[in-house]
């Protein structure tokens, strides 16, 4: 079973996403407030830590 580590978002496309403390996940649109949300093919990434290790550096 996985864990969440964080949760981020960010208020329009091509910003950097901060972490939230909490969030509002609405079926069929994503996380509330989040540039990414809507009526898309896909509203949220689910990241595995290794990966975002990865593209750090």
């Amino acid at each position: 079973m996985g864990t969440v580590v964080a949760v981020c978002l960010s208020g329009k496309k091509g910003e950097v996403k901060k972490p939230v403390e909490s969030a509002f996940l609405k079926a069929g649109h994503g996380i509330e407030g989040d540039a990414h949300a809507g009526d898309w093919h896909r509203q949220v990434s689910l990241l595995a830590e290794e990966s975002v290790d990865r593209m750090r550096g």
